[in-house]
């Protein structure tokens, strides 16, 4: 089962935290005072809005809150308890908390701000770092929290960076909600693409884990509470007949595109997997032109979208055949892949014309 964990460290002028409070059911529970006070270095890398404020603060005192617990499904009020512990232990005091595996600061006076359940991208940090003309390395901090492996994958462009940013935190929501994790070898759609995890350390994958991990949480944590998750480099596929490349930037920029679309026209969406159905015209695209409507879906497979040509098809006209096959041959088609049903699309060359007078909304309630 996977073991779920959060630790903080407790950063004060002096005053001991509340040794008495009780944990919650099912939750292990360690409060230690630290026999050294350790900081994050110069080079250290923080997040969120307070990351300066622990950097000039000077502690006399430290220590270091464990919480842990197993789970065979969804996370449950795991982190709402965590929370919960947290504010119960530290009430009162002056100083700095630290979330050890996020990376992420915070004044002990703000942890009334602490939501009381929640959401996966609340859990996670993840770290942008320019590397020149090979782009963006993305890495994500505080996966391990929730006995998932941490991430990394390689993108171009900085339009990208939000989309790679929602990556991580569907990785998250997985996590969070499921009784799996993401495995080495292991694939997983992110709307239209499919994508592949692979263990850093390589084929064996069986670690090392902890040298995977930043500094400062090696020596804030000891191995006997935090052996480590390591690390998954994630690939994409071009195609589904193309092998998976570390270069994210193809999936990343089709997400991005498809969100663009769905924001211009206030709209939410997800685009259906490449390995899904289309129903299609043989003549879509050509000398009588493209459009493209997108209906309920009829199984689990079906995308739900019907390109023709503009002089449309019976039904009995139109052939199912693979949606990344379509999109292959007719690629205009791919940034609108994502709008709802109710949406129809008619193309002019490449661009395409929306029409979302009908679009299902997601608070249509249907009876």
């Amino acid at each position: 089962m996977p073991t779920l964990r959060s630790f903080f460290t407790i950063y004060t002028p002096g005053a001991a935290p509340r040794t008495e409070v009780a944990a919650p059911r099912g939750l292990a529970m360690t409060l230690q005072p630290m026999s050294e006070v350790v900081l994050p270095s110069a080079d250290s890398e923080l997040f969120g809005p307070h990351a300066a404020g622990l950097r000039r603060y000077r502690p006399r005192a430290a220590w270091l809150l464990a919480l842990e617990a197993e789970t065979s499904g969804s996370t449950g009020t795991f982190f709402a308890d965590a929370h919960q512990v947290l504010r119960a232990t530290t009430r009162g005091l002056a100083g700095w908390g630290f979330d050890v595996l996020r990376l992420w600061p915070f004044p002990l006076a703000d942890l009334e701000a602490l939501a009381d359940d929640p959401f996966a991208e609340d859990l996670i940090s993840v770290g942008f770092h320019e590397q020149g003309e090979h782009g963006f390395r993305a890495e994500t901090l505080g996966l391990a929290k929730l006995g998932q492996r941490e991430v990394s994958f390689a993108f171009r462009g900085r339009e990208l960076l939000e989309d790679a940013a929602l990556l991580c935190a569907r990785l998250a929501d997985y996590a969070m909600t499921q009784g799996r994790r993401v495995e080495h070898q292991s694939t997983m759609s992110f709307g239209f693409d499919k994508l592949l995890f692979l263990a850093a350390e390589g084929q064996a994958a069986g670690g090392p884990f902890r040298g995977w991990h930043p500094p400062i949480i090696q020596k804030l944590l000891p191995e006997s509470l935090f052996p480590g998750v390591g690390v998954l480099e994630v690939q994409g596929f071009s195609s589904q007949s193309s092998p998976a490349q570390s270069d994210l930037t193809p999936a990343l920029r089709r997400a991005w595109e498809q969100r663009i679309t769905l924001d211009e026209h206030d709209l939410a969406g997800e685009a259906p997997h490449q390995s899904s159905t289309v129903k299609s015209c043989a003549c879509a695209g050509g000398a009588n032109g493209l459009k493209g409507q997108r209906h309920e879906p009829q199984s689990v497979k079906d995308s739900g979208w019907v390109f023709t040509c503009a002089r449309g098809h019976p039904p009995a006209e139109l052939g199912i055949g693979d949606l990344a096959a379509l999109a292959q041959r007719l690629p205009q088609i791919l940034k609108y892949l994502a709008l709802p049903v109710g949406c129809e699309v008619s193309f002019a060359g490449e661009q395409g014309r929306v029409d979302a007078s009908r679009a299902q909304h997601d608070d249509d309630t249907s009876f």
